[in-house]
This record gives structure tokens, sequence and C-alpha cells, in this order.
């Protein structure tokens, strides 16, 4: 088995730190805590970015048009939650 490149560790990585940041947003979640769940998922990231590129493509569900329509029309709103 390959190590998955570091490009998409850190793609992996970073992705979970927005998350994280939304989290401690929408919900009462103190820092200590996210960091503590980062802690935990840089654990699992290579297993589950290895998981991801053995799928075959049309098992990747990754494209999804209208969400991210609607999801751009937050820009119109009178306060951001999250980072896009």
């Amino acid at each position: 088995m390959n190590r998955p490149s570091p490009a998409l560790l850190a793609f992996a990585w970073g992705w979970a730190e927005i998350l994280a940041q939304a989290a401690m947003k929408a919900v009462p979640l103190g820092q200590a805590t996210a960091r503590r769940m980062l802690g935990r998922l840089m654990q699992a990231i290579p297993a589950a970015v290895q998981s991801a590129l053995e799928m075959p493509d049309d098992a990747r569900p990754a494209y999804k048009p209208m969400l991210e329509m609607l999801s751009a029309q937050n820009e119109a709103q009178y306060s951001r939650l999250f980072r896009v």
C-alpha cells in the first residue's frame, strides 16, 4: 500500500480544521475540545485518504453542483458563520 501524497494529507487536514472551526461557532465547543478532536482526526486522516484513493471513480460522490450553488448564496446574508 502506497502512502498518500503530502498534498492530499494537507488538504484533508485543512478541511478537518475548517470543520472544527465551524463546529466551534455552531455549537458550544471550546478550543481545547476542538484541538483534541483534531488530534484524534489526525490519526484517522491517512487511512481515510488512502480509502478515498482506492475507490473507483464512479463511487466518489463529490459532484453536487446544486449544493455548491445554494451554499454560495450565503454571500448575500447579513453575517457569515462559516469560512468557505
